[in-house]
């Protein structure tokens, strides 16, 4: 069983200012709310809602005094109802983001507590939902496209959606669902889910005085970070003859390269291998491996956002930051393994279709992002920016092997 400090998708995130947002709300909240929760799992015969293709329509109805409470610690869950359909939830909600940050003027993003207030109470099995706003991606297709290649490639990746929200009755624009990292999780893609879910980024990594920079998502046994210390000792003793057997005896090796390779692919601008940032690592006590999970994937094809743009087309031999990544880079039995990874990557960016795959998607949610009215982007940013996305993706498999 885990104890809950401080949840990936349930505590604040970093905001602008970096201000300590920590979690303060009263939690003992006695009101009578009905749980009119619905516990099953599925939809229609749908196992992944609401996941997937459709786009829904999500409602936040918050009382004058919870929008006040927002607007002044936007970190701190407020209550709201949330409504589905002819269902309704009371839940916890706070607002999150850094450099996408907005507030209720703009276009905010929301996390979504389900059992906030009422412990038993899910939303079709979900216990917590991130409903992003896009922002930083005018063709709205960038999150969910990163999370459908993790996917296709066999690795542990959030599910994602898409949803209309409505804030008390006005249409607030085009979200992104994405599934949490959180002991649900954890439990749903590992046999042993009785391990420490540490999340990092932006100051932590697997090096040398960087392991009290991770903050601990979700926790099994034990309790003071050996684990990762271990596995940080273990890395840094390595030398380049040796590194890719330690990282193949602490990760799932063929799990993490395929997610490195995904990012180089996918240029993602804001990656473990590219900046250090956007991941979470599981310890799986039973194997006494590690994972690496992605999260946070909404700058992946960067470069091809604003064609005007000098963003630096991702080179695949050089965009190396995060120290795992480096060290592989310096080692020529790692780095070759990651070549093989990224071949791999581009054999099944071919077979799955990936370029078809965002020509039926981007069109799905044309409409949506067209007329979204919080969109910093407009009618035609979204529009030239999918069609940018349809273009990118037939063509970066040959800017890729031209690197190889």
């Amino acid at each position: 069983m885990y104890l809950l400090l401080l949840a990936a998708c349930r505590g604040p995130d970093v905001l602008p200012d970096d201000s300590d947002t920590s979690d303060t709300s009263d939690t003992s909240d006695t009101s009578d709310t009905s749980d009119t929760s619905d516990t099953s799992d599925t939809v229609d015969g749908d196992p992944d809602f609401p996941f997937g293709s459709t786009i829904h329509t999500f409602g936040l109805d918050m009382d004058d005094a919870a929008l006040a409470s927002l607007a002044a610690d936007p970190g701190t869950d407020v209550h709201a109802t949330f409504t589905y359909e002819s269902e309704s939830y009371d839940v916890g909600v706070h607002l999150k983001g850094n450099f996408s940050f907005q507030d209720m003027s703009g276009k905010p993003s929301f996390k979504i507590d389900f059992h906030q207030w009422n412990p038993d109470q899910r939303f079709h099995d979900i216990e917590r939902l991130a409903l992003n706003n896009m922002v930083q991606d005018a063709s709205m297709s960038s999150e969910h496209t990163a999370y459908w290649l993790y996917d296709q490639l066999g690795l542990a990746t959030p599910r994602h959606g898409y949803a209309e929200i409505y804030v008390n009755g006005e249409l607030y624009g085009l979200h992104g669902i994405v599934e949490c990292v959180d002991e649900h999780f954890i439990n749903h893609h590992f046999d042993d889910d009785s391990g420490n879910l540490y999340e990092g980024g932006y100051g932590a990594d697997v090096m040398a005085n960087r392991a009290m920079n991770f903050e601990i998502a979700e926790q099994g046994e034990p309790a003071d970070k050996v684990d990762l210390q271990a596995l940080i000792d273990a890395t840094d003793a390595a030398t380049s003859e040796t590194y890719y057997s330690v990282l193949s005896a602490n990760f799932d090796v063929d799990h993490l390269l395929d997610l490195w390779a995904a990012e180089l692919v996918s240029s993602n601008a804001d990656a473990y291998t590219t900046l250090a940032n956007n991941f979470y690592l599981y310890h799986e006590p039973a194997t006494s491996k590690w994972t690496m999970i992605p999260t946070g994937p909404d700058q992946a094809f960067l470069d091809r956002v604003l064609p005007d743009s000098t963003t630096e087309v991702i080179d695949v031999h050089e965009a190396y930051d995060g120290e795992l990544a480096v060290q592989c880079a310096a080692s020529t039995e790692c780095k070759a393994a990651l070549d093989e990874h990224i071949n791999h990557v581009l054999s099944v960016w071919e077979s799955a279709d990936l370029p078809g795959w965002v020509a039926t998607e981007t069109a799905n949610i044309e409409s949506a992002c067209r007329t979204d009215p919080r969109s910093p982007w407009g009618d035609y940013g979204c529009r030239d920016a999918q069609a940018a996305m349809r273009d990118w993706t037939v063509a970066r498999p040959a800017v890729v092997q031209g690197q190889m």
